[in-house]
């Protein structure tokens, strides 16, 4: 089971940059648009970044406190995000 958390970890890492490269365009489109619904875009990818940050912070600082049973949690979490933000960085950079 350490090896989901240690994956887990990395996929975090991977939708940090997901999130990064969406909060590029929102930012780039709300200096150039200025419209309340690309504001809301960019709050929305900072609000993810933060939950991503916090959760990299909790498997790097607590992992060995997880039980076997939220590991899993954990993994399909991440890679469920990790679908996710690749679907809308593909729509959003087309």
């Amino acid at each position: 089971m350490v090896f989901m958390m240690e994956v887990s970890k990395w996929i975090l890492i991977l939708n940090l940059f997901l999130i990064v490269s969406l909060l590029y365009v929102y930012l780039k489109n709300l200096v150039k648009f200025k419209s309340s619904f690309t504001f809301g875009l960019f709050i929305f990818a900072f609000l993810f970044l933060v939950q991503n940050v916090i959760a990299l912070y909790f498997l790097f600082t607590m992992m060995p406190y997880y039980s076997q049973g939220v590991e899993v949690y954990a993994f399909v979490f991440s890679i469920l995000q990790t679908i996710a933000f690749s679907i809308l960085n593909f729509i959003t950079w087309r």
